[in-house]
């Protein structure tokens, strides 16, 4: 074995002697970076912490979790279902429109008016959060007839299309 790298090296340093030439460049070049890489300014590494960090969930994720909890409890009202968990999706929160005060009916700035109980605003509509899709988790969706019971009820309570609704059994 070590004749046939001595007969390698000796016909690969006299033929390819600029592959050769090349091939020792690359790796001094490789070098000179490695060792040049470590100078500069150090970036300090973040500080380790046992405190637990608590992120607000904002308006979104709450109105997730109220329509989640919402969905629910009209669901385990259903005969023969029980357990349900359910996780709801939202691509959009809640948005209120009022009346305009230049009245031309839609806008973001509300009319107040005073009455005799204090001062209100006048609303305009109130649009829903918008659906991205429903997780539904319950020991009854084995049950096929169970199973779609509860798609059909999902899709009806958030208007929403069947391929957003994944009905699931639990083990």
């Amino acid at each position: 074995m070590a004749s046939n790298f001595r007969e390698w090296w000796k016909k690969f340093s006299s033929h390819d002697r600029p592959q050769l030439y090349r091939l020792a460049g690359v790796g001094i070049l490789g070098l000179l970076l490695l060792g040049f890489g470590s100078f500069g300014p150090s970036v300090p590494s973040p500080p380790h912490s046992t405190v637990t960090k608590t992120s607000h969930a904002g308006p979104l994720a709450d109105q997730e979790q109220e329509v989640s909890s919402q969905l629910t409890g009209i669901l385990e009202k259903i005969p023969q279902v029980h357990q349900v968990s359910v996780a709801v999706t939202l691509t959009k929160s809640m948005t209120s429109q009022y009346v305009d005060s230049n009245q031309n009916g839609q806008g973001t700035s509300p009319v107040v008016i005073s009455t005799n109980s204090g001062q209100a605003v006048v609303p305009l509509d109130e649009l829903g959060p918008s659906v991205a899709g429903v997780v539904v988790v319950a020991p009854s969706a084995e049950n096929p007839v169970i199973r779609a019971e509860l798609a059909q009820a999902v899709e009806t309570l958030l208007q929403v299309q069947p391929y957003q609704v994944l009905i699931l059994p639990t083990n």
